[in-house]
C-alpha cells in the first residue's frame, strides 16, 4: 500500500512539473506569436501610409487651383439680315418689287407690304449667362489634369419641352456641360532623354493658335468651342512646335449631325497638322503652319441625294513685331495663307434658283481648291502722350469664286476661327470672299478705362460667290453662315427662266465698332459696345432698293477669381 501511494506521488510529482513546463512553454510560444503579429501588423501600416508614387493610384496632389467666372451679356439688335432662313440652302423666286425678281428664303414674306425686306430680322433682345467653373489639379511633375465644367443660357428659356414647344425656365432642363477636360504629361524627358522638351495632351480643350483666324476658341459666343483630340508639343521655352489631330465630328458616334438629314449616317470630320513659333528676333515671332481638314458626308443630304467629301490644305504663316528696339511703338501683323486639295459635292445645292435645277449642279462634280487669303496689319502707340492712343491700319482679303460649281473651287474656308474679333463685331462678315479695309484707333484715358474704334470698307472679292457670315461654309448643300446668295441668283422679271443675270455691286458697306471697357473693381469688369453697319450697293441691289443699315448694341460683365 506504501509502495502504491510512493508511485502515486511521484507520478503526480512528475505530471506537475511536466504541466507546469507545457504551460510555460505555451506561454512563450504565444506571447512569440504575438510579437510576429504585432510586427506583421505594423508593417503592413507603415506601407499603407506610406505616400503613393504612382500615377494611377490615389495620391498627394502638389497644387490644386479653382477658378470661376460668370459673365452676364445683354444685347440690342435691329434689322440684322437674317442668315438662319438661308441656312438650308433652299431658295425659290418667290415675288417681285422694284422690278427685280428676289430669290427668298425660307420663311421669308414675298409681299409687298413687307417693310423689313428680304432675310432681314425684326428688332430683338436678349440676356445670355455663362457660368464656368475650372480645376486645374498639377499632380506631380509629370502629371498635371484639368476640368471646366460650363452653364450657358438665356433669360427666360430652357430649352425645348413636350412637343418642342419652349418649356421656359420651370422645365429646368440640364444645361451644364463638360467644356475641357483633359490629361497632360510633362517633363517626358524623366523616361528618357529623347524625350526632352516634350509634353503630351489628351482630352477636350479650347485650343488656339496665333490671332485665332484659322483656329480660335470663339470666347465672344457664349458656349465657346472646345476640340476633342491629342496634342504633342516640343517646347524649348524659346521656340514650340506643336503636332496635333482634332474629331470635330464622328458618324459612327455623332448620328445625324452638321446638316444631315434625320436617318442619315453623320459627318466624319477630321482636323489635323502643325503649328510652330520661333523667336526671331527681339519683339519678332514667326508662326509657320499646315493644317488640313477631311471630311465626308454620305447619305440624303436635305433632299439632295449623293456623297460629299473634302480634303483641304492650309500652309502659311504668321510674322507679328511689337516693343520693338527700332521703333519701341510701333507693331505689326501679315498673315498669308493658301489652300489646296480637292472637293466633291461641297457646294451642291448652294442657293441655286430651283428654276434652274439646284439638284443637278454640282452635286457629285469633283473640284480642286485653290484659294487664297491674307491678313496685314501695322500700328503705332504713342507712348509718351496723355491716354497712350495708337493708331493702326489693317487690310483682310480672302478669295472668293467667280464661277461656284464649275472647274475649281476658289473660296477660301477660314475654318474654326474666332471670327468676331477680327471682320466687324457684329459678325456679318467672315475671312471669305472678303476685301476688308479697317482704321483702329484706342486709349486708355485711365488704367481701368479703354476706348476702342475701328471702321470697315468692306466689299466682296466675287459677287457671283456668296456674302459670307462669321459662320462662313461653302458646303453639305448650302453653308449655314451665309447671308445674301452671290449676284447669280439675281434676275429681271423678264429674263429670270433665260438665265439672264443682273449686275450686281459687290460693295458690302461700312461698319463702324465703338467699344468701352471698364474695371469697376477687382475681378469685375464692365465692357460696352455700340455697332451701325452702312448697308452699300450689293445689299441694295440684292433687296429690291432697300438699303437700310443695322444697329447693334450691348453691354457685358464679368466677375472672376
Amino acid at each position: 500500500m506504501m509502495r502504491i501511494r510512493n508511485y502515486f506521488i511521484a507520478f503526480a510529482s512528475v505530471f506537475a512539473i511536466l504541466s507546469a513546463c507545457a504551460l510555460v512553454g505555451v506561454r512563450d510560444v504565444k506571447a512569440q506569436e504575438d510579437v510576429a503579429l504585432d510586427s506583421l501588423i505594423k508593417r503592413i501600416e507603415a506601407l499603407e501610409s506610406r505616400p503613393s508614387t504612382s500615377n494611377v493610384t490615389a495620391g498627394k496632389i502638389n497644387k490644386l487651383k479653382i477658378g470661376f467666372d460668370m459673365r452676364h451679356r445683354f444685347e440690342i439688335r435691329d434689322q440684322m439680315p437674317n442668315a438662319n432662313n438661308a441656312s438650308f440652302g433652299y431658295f425659290a423666286n418667290a415675288g417681285t418689287r422694284n422690278g427685280r425678281n428676289v430669290i427668298w428664303g425660307v420663311g421669308d414674306a414675298a409681299t409687298a407690304g413687307d417693310q423689313s425686306g428680304p432675310g432681314r430680322a425684326e428688332t430683338s433682345e436678349f440676356m445670355l449667362q455663362r457660368v464656368r467653373l475650372n480645376l486645374d489639379a498639377d499632380i506631380n511633375r509629370n502629371v498635371r489634369a484639368f476640368i471646366q465644367l460650363q452653364d450657358v443660357r438665356t433669360f427666360g428659356e430652357e430649352g425645348l419641352g413636350l412637343g418642342g414647344a419652349p418649356s421656359g425656365t420651370i422645365g429646368n432642363l440640364n444645361r451644364t456641360d463638360l467644356q475641357q477636360g483633359y490629361v497632360e504629361l510633362r517633363n517626358l524627358g524623366d523616361l528618357n532623354s529623347i524625350f526632352n522638351n516634350l509634353e503630351l495632351r489628351v482630352g477636350r480643350w479650347g485650343q488656339n493658335y496665333g490671332n485665332q483666324r484659322l483656329i480660335g476658341t470663339l470666347g465672344w459666343a457664349n458656349q465657346g468651342r472646345s476640340y476633342d483630340g491629342g496634342r504633342l508639343r516640343w517646347d524649348n521655352k524659346k521656340h514650340w512646335v506643336d503636332l496635333f489631330a482634332f474629331q470635330i465630328e464622328e458618324k459612327e458616334t455623332g448620328g445625324a449631325s452638321g446638316g444631315i438629314a434625320p436617318g442619315g449616317s453623320g459627318i466624319d470630320e477630321v482636323l489635323y497638322g502643325a503649328y510652330t513659333h520661333f523667336n526671331v528676333l527681339k519683339g519678332v515671332v514667326a508662326e509657320p503652319y499646315f493644317i488640313a481638314r477631311t471630311r465626308t458626308a454620305e447619305g440624303d443630304r436635305l433632299g439632295v441625294a449623293g456623297n460629299t467629301s473634302e480634303n483641304r490644305y492650309t500652309f502659311g504663316f504668321r510674322l507679328a513685331g511689337k516693343n520693338l528696339d527700332v521703333l519701341p511703338g510701333a507693331d505689326f501683323t501679315i498673315e498669308p495663307a493658301w489652300q489646296m486639295g480637292e472637293a466633291t459635292g461641297l457646294r451642291a445645292g448652294d442657293f441655286v434658283p430651283v428654276a434652274f435645277g439646284a439638284g443637278d449642279v454640282g452635286n457629285d462634280i469633283e473640284q480642286s481648291i485653290q484659294a487664297f487669303a491674307i491678313h496685314a496689319e501695322a500700328g503705332y502707340t504713342f507712348k509718351s502722350l496723355p491716354w497712350t492712343p495708337r493708331i493702326g491700319y489693317a487690310y483682310s482679303f480672302a478669295s472668293g469664286d467667280d464661277s461656284p460649281n464649275t472647274g475649281s473651287t476658289k473660296t477660301f474656308d477660314h475654318l474654326y476661327p474666332t471670327g468676331h474679333a477680327h471682320n466687324g463685331y457684329m459678325d456679318m462678315t467672315g475671312w471669305q470672299n472678303i476685301r476688308d479695309h479697317q482704321i483702329h484707333l484706342s486709349a486708355s484715358p485711365t488704367k481701368k478705362l479703354a476706348l476702342d474704334c475701328k471702321v470697315h470698307f468692306m466689299r466682296l472679292d466675287q459677287v457671283e460667290d456668296n456674302w459670307y457670315s462669321v459662320g462662313g461654309g461653302t458646303g453639305f448643300g448650302g453653308g449655314i453662315g451665309i447671308i445674301r446668295p452671290g449676284a447669280n441668283t439675281y434676275q429681271t422679271v423678264n429674263d429670270v427662266f433665260t438665265g439672264t443675270f443682273q449686275d450686281v455691286d459687290p460693295d458690302l458697306g461700312q461698319e463702324v465698332d465703338f467699344t468701352v471697357k471698364y474695371k469697376l473693381f477687382n475681378n469685375f469688369g464692365v465692357t460696352a459696345g455700340y455697332s451701325h453697319f452702312f448697308a452699300g450697293d450689293f445689299i441694295e441691289d440684292t433687296g429690291s432698293g432697300i438699303d437700310r443699315g443695322v444697329d447693334w448694341a450691348y453691354i457685358q460683365t464679368s466677375v472672376k477669381f
